[in-house]
């Protein structure tokens, strides 16, 4: 099917993110039966805090967030997508505060570019595939409407309002905007592009499914259950790659400093965790209080120190089987402490309780990679 103004086929943007799409639909299937040993009413709450919170993070005011919320809650995965709402919806969006970055640009949307966008909001595929083609058309839409502000296309409200809209009415939970992360649109052929659109939404569907699995109506008791040997194999190579980082990371930052020293250490929720660990740790922790296990790389050049923590964890109380691996560093200079990295959940790596570790090996060692790249560099500026 040759598909409207974005160019892509979408008959084949399935064979470029098949596995993506995979790992979602068995995620979902996961969550969808860990829901049900909760509290509607409760879950729901925690959904609309989520949501809130998460607009906050953007520096949205109560205008966007309330839109947001609006489209979030269990009563609108019914709403049908028509033209007729998507320009409410636009109105909506234009109607923000004038120096909101989240305001769409340009003049009201007319019924015909309304049209385009419910369509893309309509076309048979799998619902990750038609979030992030209704996302790809509204943000062509409202750049014809203005186009020297499509450079903040990532910014604009309506298209991921729109996105999450239609993964609300396919049983989805609500699509979170990444600002950290933006969509990729660097792709030539059009197919490209979209399916990099739809490897991102995959991803941020799946930091979604991970953050509703974790939530918990009550407080998460100390881990007393057997560590599962899929989290036992994991912890212990992800150590092992660590510690084989080590004497590469020593050699550099020998090389600015003879007296830099290097170390990797490791503990977990089982054991007592030296120092200010237990505090960094914690921030990374999707369920807290689950059981988990992390490994330290610890970097000292002259009065500056760095501590990057990489964290095998559980996901979700009762226990899902389902395992995140999570990259945090924290420098610490004569000035105070601050975050390293600025990565975002769209970097964690989602590890399914019917995967082997060679399964998702590649990205846990590309996160490694890529956390220690992150490291080095924030600490050779100081």
């Amino acid at each position: 099917m040759d598909t409207l103004r974005c160019g892509a086929d979408l008959d084949r943007i399935p064979s470029l993110v098949r596995e993506d799409l995979m790992d979602v639909d068995r995620l979902r299937a996961i969550w969808a039966q860990h829901r049900q040993s909760q509290p509607r009413d409760a879950r729901a709450a925690a959904r609309r805090e989520l949501v809130r919170r998460r607009v906050r993070e953007l520096g949205g005011g109560p205008a966007m967030e309330e839109l947001v919320v609006s489209v979030s809650v269990d009563g609108t995965s019914g709403q049908p997508v028509n033209a007729e709402f998507v320009a409410e919806l636009a109105g909506r969006a234009r109607d923000l505060p004038e120096d909101d970055p989240s305001r769409s640009p340009g003049g009201p949307l007319d019924s015909a570019r309304a049209l385009r966008v419910a369509e893309a909001a309509s076309v048979p595929a799998h619902p990750v595939v038609r979030a992030a083609y209704t996302y790809t058309e509204c943000v062509a839409v409202l750049t014809e409407l203005d186009p020297d502000e499509g450079a903040n296309a990532h910014l604009w409200v309506l298209p991921w309002v729109l996105a999450s809209l239609v993964l609300r009415r396919a049983d989805f939970p609500p699509l979170l905007p990444d600002p950290v992360s933006p969509p990729p649109q660097t792709a030539r052929e059009p197919d490209e592009r979209l399916a990099g659109v739809v490897r991102h939404f995959a991803r941020l569907v799946t930091g979604t499914l991970l953050d509703e699995l974790s939530w918990t109506p009550e407080p998460v008791p100390e881990p007393r259950s057997p560590v599962s040997p899929l989290a036992a194999v994991t912890r212990r190579r992800v150590l092992d790659y660590v510690r084989s980082r080590r004497d590469s990371v020593a050699l550099i930052l020998r090389a600015l400093d003879p007296g830099a020293r290097t170390s990797v250490y490791s503990g977990g929720s089982d054991d007592t965790e030296p120092g200010s660990a237990a505090d960094t740790v914690a921030r990374t922790l999707l369920t807290p209080g689950a059981a988990h296990w992390w490994t330290a790389l610890e970097l000292v050049v002259d009065e500056v120190s760095l501590c990057l923590f990489v964290v095998v964890q559980e996901v979700g109380r009762p226990r899902t089987g389902v395992l995140a691996v999570t990259a945090d560093a924290r420098l610490t200079t004569p000035d105070g402490v601050r975050d390293a990295l600025g990565m975002s959940g769209t970097d964690s790596v989602t590890v399914m309780p019917t995967d082997c570790v060679d399964d998702r090996w590649p990205q846990v060692r590309d996160l490694v990679d890529e956390a220690v790249s992150r490291a080095m560099n924030e600490l050779t500026r100081v």
